[in-house]
């Protein structure tokens, strides 16, 4: 090896975890072009990027050509003749843009040959089918998959064009998630899964009768334990009655596999993380398509794959995989970060961005994310959902997804999926601006603005019947529905984040499915968020189990309110009954909260401010949406002014979500955070940069924080030196990005 290569690591600058190469700060502006060398489309993509002049190019290596069989290469054994090879890939890249740096990205996904050899080692499900991926418990799978890993990473090591390669991204098996659990099967009954799972109760449980009495069955022994079989994919109406939120003796099959899945996963995501690491003798970036906690409720096979329905209860994807207490594995040796895809659902024109990674734990824990911007167009990708339709629509839906990474303090990348997506003149004049705006983006200050954060519990369905559809109601569609669109900057954090020091002070904060409480959790909530003037609101389960049992007592424990419980799944809806509150003030009285989901136990709020009536069962006559204070309350309880003190919040309790855009607007209000926009249109915005994105036309405003310095970021257009509102006329379908500065003295 070389003493010429770059030496690449993640450091702090203006305030987010920036790419520093040899000493110096870079913004990487990127592309990943498609791999296939058919009808020049790898050049043909390369060349109109040659342009630009970019910070990095995103290459792939394929993996059979390092593995077939049992054998693994050195070098490279042949390409598909329709693929560029790495090396093909990086000099082409280099000779049309020689300034900029590499990433190797890769699949480690088991070749046909290694399946046909191995099959006994893929995940079995009670249909005796193995759906396409090794078992979590197959040593001999993960650590050829770490040895793979290893040797592509020291083949490129090797090669002439190391010099300018700064890092590599490990997309794991299926980019993180399990298939089986992808396809609707949780449960792993391969041979070398049952052993695992013997093994993990002996030592969780240590005797026989500790196991006995946590089952509740007598006859249990550890040499006959059996991987449990799914009671979601039981008969209907046994599905039908078997409640959401569960106590530990009824789930405690699901609550123990769970936890080896954990335990599994975490091994599995240190030993690639290791694998990676040994490849290299340097310090360069190490990402991974891992860790998608704000997908919790993933109904992934659903939504993909054209055959496939929707379930009316699925298993929960994340936690199935073994994503669950993820936050430490954000510190393991050899991670730098992640790269995942922007999430696909409801990310087309007038949706939202958001990453299927949890980006803002990434960031706050100053590691890099690197967001891959899969934005299809047409005609090739016409029928993909959310592919815009002209380019007009391409341009709106790119600075939309550049302003959300701008404002949440990480990067993003266009990737060419299906070759040929940006290969126009027009096309090229949108992304040009955008590639320049990318590079000054480095000399931005980055600082969140006090808005809501949705706090994750990502060991939530413990508590649970296993099952993700109030997880992708409550956590997936509230980030898409009303938050984004409530005109308040918002963030998504794991509930472990709240543990830093550095965490950062919001107005709101949303635990859509705090379900378990605990002692040590209370004295969180009370250090960092029942204080200062905030407004908590919790979700229609919270603190419902204590970890053992369900009642109202741990409910209460946590959230300060009295309860009545019913335990029956019912659909949810609440209909506000009381305008003359500072929350509900505004609101129109026909909306109306909640849906159709069925789950229960029911948890109704009986004491607090009634600010609207449940609509569940015949038998309830009861309030479903209230709000109580503690100590001197909410900001806006002192005449807006925010109150330092402990103890001093307000919190709001649900017993249906999705919330609407206006509840979460008159809830910041009360909480005394900004609001910049009245209007229900989505709104991005940190201390440097505001951005609207709409399919409104019309006259827009935008509130601002106190006095700036105002410039449109797309069209240059100064908009004054002192002022805190920005009119402006919108052309719909369009994104306006406004940069603010300090104004001049």
């Amino acid at each position: 090896m070389t003493s010429s290569k770059c030496e690449a690591e993640i450091r702090p600058y203006n305030g987010r975890p920036t790419v520093f190469i040899d000493g110096e700060p870079h913004p990487l502006p990127g592309f990943n072009p498609n791999p296939r060398g058919t009808d020049r489309i790898f050049e043909r993509a390369a060349d109109y990027f040659f342009q630009h002049k970019l910070g990095v190019y995103i290459i792939h290596a394929p993996i059979d050509p390092f593995w077939q069989g049992d054998d693994i290469y050195d070098t490279p054994q042949g390409y598909d003749p329709q693929y560029f090879g790495v090396d093909e890939s990086a000099e082409y890249a280099l000779a049309g843009d020689p300034d900029a740096y590499l990433m190797v990205r890769f699949t480690p996904s088991p070749p046909t040959s290694w399946k046909a050899l191995h099959l006994n080692e893929y995940a079995l499900t009670e249909a005796v089918t193995t759906p396409g991926s090794p078992s979590l418990a197959s040593d001999l799978f993960w650590e050829v998959m770490a040895r793979v890993s290893t040797t592509i990473v020291q083949y490129c090591e090797s090669r002439p064009w190391a010099d300018r390669l700064m890092g590599y991204t490990n997309f794991h098996v299926t980019e993180g998630t399990h298939m089986p659990v992808d396809l609707g099967w949780l449960y792993d009954h391969n041979p070398v899964m049952v052993t695992r799972w013997r093994t993990f109760l002996q030592a969780k449980y240590h005797t026989e009768e500790a196991l006995q009495n946590a089952y509740g069955d007598e006859a249990l022994t550890f040499d006959t334990m059996q991987v449990p079989r799914d009671p979601l994919r039981g008969a209907v109406p046994d599905v039908t009655n078997m409640l959401y939120w569960q106590p530990a003796q009824q789930n405690q099959g699901l609550r123990d596999y769970l936890e080896l899945q954990r335990d599994l996963w975490h091994k599995r995501f240190q030993q690639i993380c290791a694998a990676m690491e040994d490849g290299v003798d340097r310090r360069v970036v190490f990402l991974y398509d891992a860790l998608k906690q704000t997908q919790q409720g993933w109904n992934l096979g659903a939504f993909f794959h054209e055959k496939i329905s929707w379930s009316p209860a699925y298993a929960e994807v994340m936690a199935g995989s073994g994503h669950i207490s993820v936050a430490p594995l954000l510190d393991t040796p050899g991670c730098d970060g992640l790269m995942t895809p922007l999430d696909y659902q409801a990310r087309g024109i007038g949706g939202v961005c958001e990453a299927e990674g949890i980006a803002d734990s990434v960031v706050l824990r100053g590691k890099y994310y690197f967001a891959e911007m899969d934005q299809r167009t047409v005609p090739l990708g016409e029928i993909d959902y959310g592919t815009p339709r002209n380019d007009r629509e391409f341009a709106a839906l790119t600075w939309r997804n550049f302003a959300t990474a701008w404002t949440r303090g990480f990067n993003a990348y266009l990737f060419d999926i299906g070759g040929g997506f940006y290969d126009t003149d027009a096309r090229h004049d949108i992304i040009g601006r955008q590639i320049e705006m990318i590079k000054d983006s480095l000399h931005w200050p980055h600082e969140n603005m006090p808005g809501i954060a949705m706090i994750i519990d990502d060991t939530a369905v413990l508590e649970t019947n296993g099952s993700g559809n109030f997880l992708n109601e409550a956590v997936m569609w509230e980030q898409k529905m009303g938050i984004a669109r409530c005109g308040v900057p918002f963030r998504i954090y794991l509930f472990d984040d709240l543990l830093l020091d550095d965490f950062p002070d919001h107005r709101v904060y949303y635990f859509p499915n705090l379900f378990r409480v605990d002692e040590e959790r209370l004295e969180v909530l009370k250090n960092k968020v029942f204080r200062d003037g905030h407004v908590v609101v919790w979700g229609p389960g919270s603190g419902i189990s204590d970890g053992q049992q369900i009642s109202t007592a741990s409910a209460t424990a946590l959230t300060g309110f009295e309860f009545d419980l019913m335990p029956v799944n019912t659909q949810r809806r609440i209909v506000l009954t009381n305008f003359d509150h500072s929350i509900t003030q505004d609101l129109d009285p026909a909306a109306i909260i909640g849906g159709p989901l069925a789950y229960g136990p029911i948890l109704f709020p009986t004491d607090g401010l009634d600010l609207g009536m449940a609509w569940t069962k015949w038998q309830c006559n009861q309030v479903g949406l209230a709000v109580k204070t503690f100590g001197k309350g909410a900001a806006g309880d002192q005449d807006g002014k925010v109150i330092q003190g402990e103890g001093d919040y307000a919190a709001v309790f649900t017993t249906a979500v999705p919330l609407p855009a206006d509840l979460w607007r008159g809830i910041s209000r009360y909480a005394g955070a900004h609001v910049y926009c009245d209007d229900n249109e989505v709104v991005l915005a940190d201390n440097s940069l505001v951005a609207m994105h709409s399919m409104k036309s019309g006259a827009k405003r935008l509130a601002l924080p106190g006095n700036h310095k105002v410039t449109d970021l797309i069209t240059g257009e100064y908009f004054g030196d002192v002022t805190d509102l920005i009119t402006f006329e919108l052309n719909a379908p369009e994104t306006r990005v406004f940069l603010l500065e300090a104004p001049e003295s």
